[in-house]
């Protein structure tokens, strides 16, 4: 009875350790959904960076993922490449793919509508998105 009960307590313990791992490996990411809603908040402030800043939060996530060797160098059309492409299953990735584009375009300015709808898929794309598994060594 007793070896039982300490099995139990044992799977127990092993299951919040994981449970206390997992929720710290993804601080990164609620700490990007944290400054995107900031950024979402700031919209309608006329901010020239705010697609940069946007842009700025979802590459810290993807070098954290992905690793900085494979996203640093990455940008316009590549970088929006990148993002569609990453993106999880049911994602429009046409959409970021599209509104990245169109708020990088230095011809014109961003409407706030567009960035609301950015800012909307980047949340999103951080919370949906999983690199794939690397391979043990």
């Amino acid at each position: 009875m007793w070896i039982l009960a300490a099995a139990v307590v044992a799977a127990l313990a092993v299951l919040a350790w994981r449970a206390v791992q997992r929720y710290r490996a993804a601080a990164y990411r609620r700490a990007a959904i944290t400054e995107l809603e900031v950024i979402s908040a700031g919209i309608d402030r006329n901010d020239p960076a705010i697609v940069e800043r946007i842009s700025d939060v979802m590459k810290r996530v993807a070098m954290v993922d992905y690793g900085r060797a494979q996203v640093a160098s990455l940008s316009g059309q590549a970088w929006a490449d990148f993002v569609a492409t990453e993106a999880s299953e049911g994602f429009d990735a046409a959409t970021i793919r599209r509104l990245l584009m169109e708020t990088f375009d230095a011809g014109r300015e961003p409407k706030a509508s567009g960035l609301r709808l950015l800012v909307g898929h980047a949340e999103l794309w951080v919370r949906a998105h999983r690199a794939p598994l690397k391979a043990e060594a």
